[in-house]
């Protein structure tokens, strides 16, 4: 191992060791993420989609993919995911009880209309379990490809945890970095194998500059990282 990597990773292990019982509690963090690209091509929906998949496949643990029929020439504009709570209007007595971070990881997409629908998984023990679902939807001009992540982080625990994490993240980086590169590494190779034109539509939080135009590296760069969140706190009327 590089002599650099290692000073490194005793360095972030021996602040672990060294963190005060209060962090030793366990937590995790829940943050819900979506991505919307516009992917202007001609191309063969079978060539996209292994684009696609061939550019998730290195980072994820695993996934599960479907191709849906779709009949009927395609729409003047692409459709939407949509995100389903599956407690609305039910009369399940304790939905109200559920935590907002557990009730997030039960929420589903539904991808009505996409000839590409992916659930994948990437996880690291101890560290970060990200789920995401991948929805191409094809409409007159080409595709969109609609992403949604669940991207959940641990925090505290035994230290034995602690310390895998701080060595982990020493060695590989922070998980915010792999959450980024693995969706633009599948719209990278989109990029790369298929002609087509690439523009980012929206999300949350939004990718700065064009990150998906450069080439896939082993590990994050500093493109990936990049990223803002452009919300703004509802205003209320105060004369009302």
């Amino acid at each position: 191992m590089h002599p650099r990597i290692t000073s490194t990773a005793i360095a972030i292990a021996l602040t672990a060791l060294s963190a005060p019982a209060a962090h030793a509690q366990d937590s995790s963090r829940t943050n819900e993420i979506y991505h919307i690209f516009d992917i202007k091509t001609s191309a063969r929906r079978a060539e996209v989609i292994k684009a696609l998949q061939d550019g998730l496949n290195p980072n994820i643990s695993n996934s599960d993919s479907t191709t849906p029929i779709v009949m009927g020439p395609p729409p003047e504009a692409p459709s939407r995911f949509q995100i389903v709570n599956p407690f609305e209007n039910s009369n399940f007595p304790y939905a109200a009880m559920i935590p907002s971070a557990q009730l997030a990881q039960m929420r589903t997409v539904k991808c009505d209309g996409a000839v590409w629908i992916s659930s994948a998984m990437r996880k690291v023990s101890g560290s970060q379990k990200l789920m995401l679902t991948f929805c191409l939807f094809p409409y007159r001009e080409g595709y969109a490809l609609d992403i949604y992540a669940i991207d959940i982080k641990e925090k505290g625990g035994s230290l034995s945890n602690r310390l895998g994490r701080a060595l982990g993240q020493a060695i590989v980086g922070n998980s915010d970095g792999w959450t980024n590169k693995t969706i633009l590494d599948a719209v990278r190779n989109v990029r790369r194998t298929v002609s087509a034109q690439i523009t980012y539509v929206e999300g949350q939080p939004e990718f700065t500059g064009t990150p998906w135009e450069d080439a896939i590296q082993g590990a994050p760069s500093g493109a990936d990282k990049a990223t803002q969140d452009t919300t703004t706190a509802p205003t209320t009327n105060k004369g009302q």
